[in-house]
């Protein structure tokens, strides 16, 4: 008998459905392998970076005065004659004197004032603040208006008095010694020699010129050439290291190539690029830099210009301890390695510490942070805070400075779960009070601004 032509359709037809269905599971699997592939880069990358963080005493109840210290203790002067009594010089108008100089691990270093006005006198101190004990008898400073003082490396703090022919002071930072004393041709807001804080250092800025060091004497030492400003110039969040390299620009305008330099000796750093390639944005971090070049988009290198990675897209220069590179509307953070920690369709995140936060619109509009956990790569709470405010946090409780003096409070600490108000520390209204996170310390400035206190857990 002889088969009809279309006998064999049914048969055709199964095989057709096999043939597709392997062809479909192969692709899920080839795809899922993709899946797998990129985000087990993202694990690897976290598990070789994994920092440890300088993280605060447990602060899910309200903290109690640890160690205590008035500053007659610090070798500031007992009030005399009607005078008012020595305190550490905060202030509630804008524009007053810094009174966190700098910090070198636990060790800070204060400005203080006694007496009473036209004439106070001024003064460095020291503290460590893991134990509260002071490093030295504070320093006078003979200036009645606020000098300006720096931290110039981790060994000297370098002062300014703010006249027209300043008088500096050098400071050793272990024993309140004064290195040197008299005239220098630095100052304090010029287009010439004028110093700024650059990391941990004191740099002197020229416009148009370039960057100086700062010797012993509070003389210029090193030079590099460039456009008189370097970066970068904002203090880190979380109390983690330094970067101990920062960068200028050219001095020509028209120029984008970037200077990277060491800050401890001016040393140029070169970095490992394609020759003839500059370096355009640069964005300098605790272990290294990243910079977009020309002719490869971003690289990544070490403190000494080795080159350690690269990514497409352009980096982003807003306030963060690690790289972030957006390409269209992903952003992804890197470690210092260049080593991609977290991808997300989000505008680029602030990095402090092992937390990425990323800002949101909440209802009505509230501007919100979006946690994410660096180590894990997972998603946490969006809550309403600056971080501005940031001083630090245990893990599972951000504390955070009330910057309004008006407010009746002076610090707060959220759930970085449920975003909830866990306690509010009182101040008295229009106060000196504050309170500043250094390394793994909270500090407190009395009322009044006459005393000092560690917070700790209650329990």
């Amino acid at each position: 008998m002889t088969p009809s032509p279309d006998a064999g359709a049914p048969r055709r037809r199964r095989w057709w459905y096999v043939v597709t269905a392997v062809t479909v599971v192969a692709v899920v699997v080839v795809m899922t392998g993709l899946w797998w592939v990129r985000d087990g880069r993202y694990d690897v990358a976290r598990r070789g970076w994994q920092p440890t963080d300088a993280l605060l005493p447990p602060m899910r109840d309200q903290p109690i005065p640890g160690w205590r210290i008035r500053v007659t203790d610090l070798g500031l002067p007992a009030p005399v004659d009607g005078t008012g009594p020595s305190r550490i010089a905060v202030g509630n108008e804008p524009g007053g004197p810094r009174p966190i100089v700098g910090t070198v691990g636990d060790d800070a270093f204060l400005l203080a004032i006694s007496g009473s006005t036209p004439r106070p006198q001024w003064w460095l101190a020291g503290i460590n603040v893991r134990d509260g004990r002071s490093l030295f008898p504070a320093v006078a400073l003979t200036t009645t208006r606020p000098p300006e003082c720096f931290l110039n490396g981790p060994a000297y703090v370098l002062c300014l008095s703010v006249d027209a022919s300043p008088t500096a002071w050098v400071i050793d930072t272990k024993t309140g010694a004064v290195a040197y004393t008299g005239p220098t041709d630095l100052r304090t807001a010029s287009e010439t020699l004028s110093v700024r804080q650059i990391g941990g250092y004191a740099v002197a800025e020229t416009d148009g010129q370039g960057v100086y060091g700062i010797g012993l004497r509070a003389e210029t030492t090193w030079f590099v050439p460039g456009h008189g400003r370097a970066q970068p110039d904002s203090p880190r969040l979380s109390g983690r290291a330094l970067s101990a390299v920062a960068t200028q620009g050219a001095s020509a305008a028209q120029d984008q190539d970037t200077t990277v330099f060491a800050l401890d000796d001016g040393t140029i750093v070169k970095p490992e690029v394609p020759e003839g390639a500059p370096l355009k944005t640069t964005f300098v971090y605790a272990g290294g830099f990243a910079a977009d070049v020309e002719s490869a988009s971003v690289l990544f290198f070490d403190e000494g210009g080795k080159r350690l990675g690269d990514a497409e897209g352009s980096l982003s220069t807003d306030q963060s301890e690690l790289p972030v590179v957006t390409e269209h509307d992903v952003s992804t953070v890197y470690s210092p390695a260049g080593a991609p920690l977290l991808r997300s369709k989000t505008p680029p995140p602030s990095v402090v510490g092992t937390t990425a936060f990323v800002s949101e619109a909440g209802p009505q509009g509230v501007p919100l942070l979006r946690q994410y956990d660096l180590k894990t790569g997972a998603k946490g709470s969006a809550c309403e805070f600056s971080l501005k405010n940031y001083l630090g946090t245990d893990g599972s409780v951000l504390v955070l400075a009330v910057g309004n003096p008006g407010s009746g409070a002076v610090a707060k600490a959220i759930d970085r779960a449920t975003c909830d108000t866990l306690w509010t520390l009182p101040a008295e209204i229009d106060s000196l009070a504050r309170v500043w996170g250094i390394n793994s310390t909270l500090v407190r400035l009395s009322d009044d601004g006459t005393e000092l206190w560690s917070l700790v857990s209650p329990t």
